[in-house]
Protein backbone atom coordinates (compact mmCIF):
# COMPACT_ATOMS: atom_id res chain seq x y z
CA UNK A 1 0.00 0.00 0.00
CA UNK A 2 2.99 2.25 0.44
CA UNK A 3 3.73 1.93 -3.28
CA UNK A 4 0.15 2.86 -4.14
CA UNK A 5 0.27 5.87 -1.83
CA UNK A 6 3.57 6.98 -3.37
CA UNK A 7 2.14 6.61 -6.90
CA UNK A 8 -0.82 8.83 -5.96
CA UNK A 9 1.57 11.44 -4.55
CA UNK A 10 3.87 11.34 -7.58
CA UNK A 11 0.88 11.81 -9.89
CA UNK A 12 -0.16 14.73 -7.71
CA UNK A 13 3.29 16.30 -8.14
CA UNK A 14 3.03 15.90 -11.93
CA UNK A 15 -0.30 17.71 -11.85
CA UNK A 16 1.13 20.50 -9.68
CA UNK A 17 3.96 20.93 -12.20
CA UNK A 18 1.43 21.13 -15.05
CA UNK A 19 -0.59 23.66 -13.04
CA UNK A 20 2.45 25.84 -12.37
CA UNK A 21 3.44 25.64 -16.04
CA UNK A 22 -0.08 26.64 -17.08
CA UNK A 23 0.06 29.56 -14.65
CA UNK A 24 3.35 30.77 -16.11
CA UNK A 25 1.83 30.62 -19.59
CA UNK A 26 -1.15 32.63 -18.31
CA UNK A 27 1.19 35.33 -17.05
CA UNK A 28 3.12 35.34 -20.35
CA UNK A 29 0.07 35.72 -22.65
CA UNK A 30 0.26 39.55 -22.97
CA UNK A 31 3.67 39.27 -24.66
CA UNK A 32 2.23 36.98 -27.37
CA UNK A 33 0.36 39.82 -29.02
CA UNK A 34 3.33 42.19 -29.15
CA UNK A 35 4.75 40.27 -32.11
CA UNK A 36 1.69 40.85 -34.31
CA UNK A 37 1.66 43.63 -36.90
CA UNK A 38 0.01 46.83 -35.67
CA UNK A 39 -3.37 46.60 -37.47
CA UNK A 40 -3.96 43.08 -36.14
CA UNK A 41 -2.58 43.60 -32.64
CA UNK A 42 -5.46 45.68 -31.31
CA UNK A 43 -8.13 43.55 -32.99
CA UNK A 44 -6.76 40.19 -31.82
CA UNK A 45 -5.89 41.50 -28.38
CA UNK A 46 -9.48 42.56 -27.73
CA UNK A 47 -10.96 39.30 -28.99
CA UNK A 48 -8.47 36.57 -28.12
CA UNK A 49 -6.69 37.69 -24.96
CA UNK A 50 -9.67 37.22 -22.61
CA UNK A 51 -10.47 33.82 -24.15
CA UNK A 52 -6.90 32.58 -23.90
CA UNK A 53 -6.52 33.94 -20.36
CA UNK A 54 -9.73 32.22 -19.29
CA UNK A 55 -8.68 28.93 -20.88
CA UNK A 56 -5.25 28.85 -19.25
CA UNK A 57 -6.63 30.03 -15.91
CA UNK A 58 -9.22 27.25 -15.92
CA UNK A 59 -6.49 24.81 -16.93
CA UNK A 60 -4.39 25.91 -13.97
CA UNK A 61 -7.30 25.49 -11.57
CA UNK A 62 -8.17 22.03 -12.97
CA UNK A 63 -4.58 20.76 -12.67
CA UNK A 64 -4.29 22.00 -9.09
CA UNK A 65 -7.71 20.68 -8.05
CA UNK A 66 -6.95 17.21 -9.40
CA UNK A 67 -3.59 17.34 -7.66
CA UNK A 68 -5.46 17.87 -4.39
CA UNK A 69 -7.82 15.01 -5.28
CA UNK A 70 -4.84 12.69 -5.76
CA UNK A 71 -3.47 13.72 -2.36
CA UNK A 72 -6.90 12.82 -0.94
CA UNK A 73 -6.68 9.40 -2.63
CA UNK A 74 -3.19 8.89 -1.17
CA UNK A 75 -4.51 9.78 2.29
CA UNK A 76 -7.55 7.52 1.79
CA UNK A 77 -5.30 4.66 0.73
CA UNK A 78 -3.19 5.12 3.82
CA UNK A 79 -6.33 5.19 6.03
CA UNK A 80 -8.08 2.23 4.27
CA UNK A 81 -11.00 4.37 3.09
CA UNK A 82 -13.41 2.34 0.91
CA UNK A 83 -14.59 5.43 -0.94
CA UNK A 84 -11.09 6.38 -1.99
CA UNK A 85 -10.56 2.92 -3.50
CA UNK A 86 -13.76 3.11 -5.56
CA UNK A 87 -13.35 6.74 -6.59
CA UNK A 88 -9.65 6.21 -7.25
CA UNK A 89 -10.33 3.32 -9.60
CA UNK A 90 -12.98 5.30 -11.48
CA UNK A 91 -10.86 8.48 -11.73
CA UNK A 92 -7.74 6.53 -12.72
CA UNK A 93 -9.60 4.73 -15.48
CA UNK A 94 -10.97 8.02 -16.82
CA UNK A 95 -7.52 9.61 -16.64
CA UNK A 96 -6.01 6.65 -18.45
CA UNK A 97 -8.18 7.56 -21.45
CA UNK A 98 -7.37 11.27 -21.04
CA UNK A 99 -3.64 10.58 -20.85
CA UNK A 100 -3.92 8.41 -23.96
CA UNK A 101 -5.51 11.29 -25.87
CA UNK A 102 -2.95 13.75 -24.49
CA UNK A 103 -0.14 11.42 -25.50
CA UNK A 104 -1.50 11.11 -29.03
CA UNK A 105 -1.83 14.88 -29.42
CA UNK A 106 1.64 15.56 -27.99
CA UNK A 107 3.18 12.95 -30.28
CA UNK A 108 1.55 14.56 -33.31
CA UNK A 109 2.78 17.94 -32.06
CA UNK A 110 6.25 16.48 -31.61
CA UNK A 111 6.34 15.10 -35.15
CA UNK A 112 5.16 18.40 -36.60
CA UNK A 113 7.08 20.98 -34.57
CA UNK A 114 9.92 19.21 -32.72
CA UNK A 115 9.96 21.94 -30.08
CA UNK A 116 10.71 21.87 -26.35
CA UNK A 117 7.00 22.13 -25.41
CA UNK A 118 6.17 19.00 -27.43
CA UNK A 119 9.12 17.06 -26.03
CA UNK A 120 8.42 17.95 -22.40
CA UNK A 121 4.68 17.39 -22.86
CA UNK A 122 5.25 13.97 -24.40
CA UNK A 123 7.69 12.94 -21.65
CA UNK A 124 5.51 14.07 -18.75
CA UNK A 125 2.40 12.54 -20.32
CA UNK A 126 4.20 9.21 -20.74
CA UNK A 127 5.27 9.39 -17.08
CA UNK A 128 1.70 10.22 -15.95
CA UNK A 129 0.30 7.44 -18.16
CA UNK A 130 2.68 4.86 -16.69
CA UNK A 131 2.00 6.04 -13.13
CA UNK A 132 -1.73 5.77 -13.76
CA UNK A 133 -1.29 2.26 -15.18
CA UNK A 134 0.61 1.37 -12.00
CA UNK A 135 -2.17 2.79 -9.85
CA UNK A 136 -4.82 0.77 -11.68
CA UNK A 137 -2.62 -2.32 -11.48
CA UNK A 138 -2.19 -2.00 -7.72
CA UNK A 139 -5.83 -1.07 -7.09
CA UNK A 140 -7.04 -4.24 -8.83
CA UNK A 141 -4.73 -6.66 -6.99
CA UNK A 142 -6.40 -9.08 -4.54
CA UNK A 143 -4.11 -7.99 -1.71
CA UNK A 144 -5.31 -4.39 -2.17
CA UNK A 145 -8.93 -5.51 -1.98
CA UNK A 146 -8.13 -7.36 1.24
CA UNK A 147 -6.37 -4.26 2.59
CA UNK A 148 -9.44 -2.14 1.90
CA UNK A 149 -11.63 -4.97 3.27
CA UNK A 150 -13.65 -5.18 0.05
CA UNK A 151 -13.87 -8.97 -0.06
Amino acid sequence: MIILTILWLVLSVVFVLWGVYSLTITLDIPTWFNELPEPFRLQYTKILRPIIHFGYLISTVVWLVFSAVFVYFAHGTFKKDHKSWTAGLIVSTIFLAIFGLMLASFMINLLMFKDLFSISGTCTTIIAFLIDLGIIFFLTRPITKLYFELE
